[in-house]
């Protein structure tokens, strides 16, 4: 096999590698944006809470929000190669 042949074989097989890479990383993103937003929308409902404001349905839009005492609770939805997960997070309203 000459040079450009060899060439062209890796090029394909780094092609391949890359795609593979790429669809096994999605999901991580998917929870890492999910995990943001739940932040995100923790924080704010904190704060809002904090100020005794009421709750907008555009911060809370998509997630389950539960305020107890002082403490935010947030979970937001995820789906995940077919499994439905929830990603949490927290926020003191003091």
């Amino acid at each position: 096999m000459n040079g450009r042949g060899q060439a062209s074989i890796e090029l394909v097989f780094a092609a391949g590698l890359a795609a593979v890479l790429a669809v096994g990383l999605l999901p991580l993103f998917q929870v890492w944006q999910a995990r943001t937003r739940a932040e995100r929308i923790a924080d704010q409902v904190a704060v809002l809470v904090a100020e005794g404001r009421p709750l907008p349905r555009e911060v809370t839009r998509g997630a389950r929000v539960r305020v107890s005492g002082g403490t935010v609770h947030v979970a937001v939805p995820v789906g995940v190669l077919g499994h439905k997960l929830e990603v949490a997070a927290t926020a003191r309203t003091s």
